[in-house]
């Protein structure tokens, strides 16, 4: 068996903070993310794999009985280098450890477990990770999507046992009904999956013909999603039991949407608070008055001073996102539209403006 150290999986020293670790594992877990990388089953390993490392080193219970693991792992399944049998008779056993037959799996790969187990073990099913797109208005008021997807769910014609439903299925003579086979190393009875019956503990005497036996087949299917109200860029929405299907009558993973906003050419937002821009002509601006702005429910009337400068920013009191019964406001920042070009007659009129202002001097 081949043992996986979780500190060189990470790139941690074994002296590392939580901090540390988390941060790194932040910093892997974005380069290897399956939405950065699709398609790439070799990134969708390694973003699992380094999940699994952190899920056991951020955590101080686990970390603490991954340390005695490894340093037990360290002096081989003979005991050299560490006591097994001291080991076993003072702790009780892998029963008083908790995860730790999860951390001995994590190190040695799956499909082992430790001796405080027997039969087949039930697991859960994966989680799936994937993402959404939604528009800026459908993040602020919140929107129901429906999306497909694609993966393995549990046979519909087996139920997952993997026979034709008029099939006869017998106990596995290789493992007794159990699931797993059993073999001693040292101090411990080693347990892994049955090849034979495939984990189930029974054989079946006809093959299903949908699933081939397998008791799972990827299938496309429609899933309705909720998108809540007011969601941000990078929020995620859990549906419960569309994941994975689960062995030995487990329940199904998740599935785990991250949330993609599409920017909006007319707002943006900031925490409660929408951010826009309204574009005034010159006379609007020196004169002052009541300009129209687009709001998120529709329009509203702005007024504006007289000498309003371009860049100045108002703000329309509760005209923001309204969430958890708290509204936001609207800020709008004023854009002074400059004419380009101007007749002799506007010219001379603005020539004349400037003078009895003093912005430039008399003609001589």
């Amino acid at each position: 068996m081949e043992q996986k150290d979780l500190y060189k999986i990470l790139g941690v020293a074994e002296s590392a903070t939580p901090e540390e670790i988390k941060k790194q594992y932040r910093r892997m877990a974005k380069k290897h993310h399956p939405d950065k990388n699709p398609g790439n089953k070799t990134a969708e390993a390694k973003f699992k794999e380094i999940s699994g490392a952190a899920d056991i080193l951020t955590d101080p219970e686990k970390r603490k009985q991954y340390d005695q693991m490894r340093q037990f792992a360290a002096g081989g399944f003979s005991g050299g280098g560490f006591d097994a049998r001291n080991f076993s008779a003072q702790s009780g056993g892998f029963a008083d450890f908790g995860n730790f037959a999860d951390i001995f799996s994590t190190i040695f790969g799956d499909g082992f477990g430790a001796e405080a187990g027997s039969g087949h073990i039930p697991r859960p099913g994966q989680d799936i990770h994937g993402s959404i797109s939604v528009s800026f208005q459908e993040a602020i008021s919140g929107a129901k999507k429906t999306i497909t997807v694609a993966g393995p769910q549990t046979c519909s014609v087996c139920g997952g046992t993997g026979a034709e439903p008029s099939s006869q299925t017998t106990i596995c003579p290789d493992c007794g009904g159990t699931g797993q086979l059993s073999f001693a190393q040292g101090a411990f009875a080693i347990k892994r999956t049955c090849p034979r019956c495939m984990g189930r503990g029974r054989i079946v005497g006809k093959t299903c013909s949908s699933c081939g036996g397998t008791g799972s087949m990827r299938q496309k299917r429609k899933l309705a999603v909720n998108v809540p109200v007011g969601i941000e860029n990078g929020g995620q929405v859990r549906l419960r039991g569309q994941g994975a299907p689960g062995s030995g009558g487990a329940p199904a993973g998740d599935l785990i949407l991250t949330v993609r906003v599409e920017a909006d050419r007319q707002f943006e937002r900031r925490g409660r608070d929408i951010h826009t821009t309204a574009t005034v002509n010159l006379a609007q601006a020196l004169l002052g008055g009541k300009i129209t702005v687009r709001t998120l429910d529709g329009h509203a009337a702005l007024h504006i001073p007289p000498g309003t400068k371009s860049g100045a920013v108002f703000r329309m009191k509760n005209l923001g996102m309204q969430q958890n019964g708290a509204h936001g406001d609207q800020y709008v920042k004023i854009d002074v539209d400059i004419p380009k070009s101007l007749t002799a007659e506007e010219r001379k009129l603005v020539e004349k403006l400037a003078r009895s202002r003093g912005w430039m001097p008399e003609q001589e």
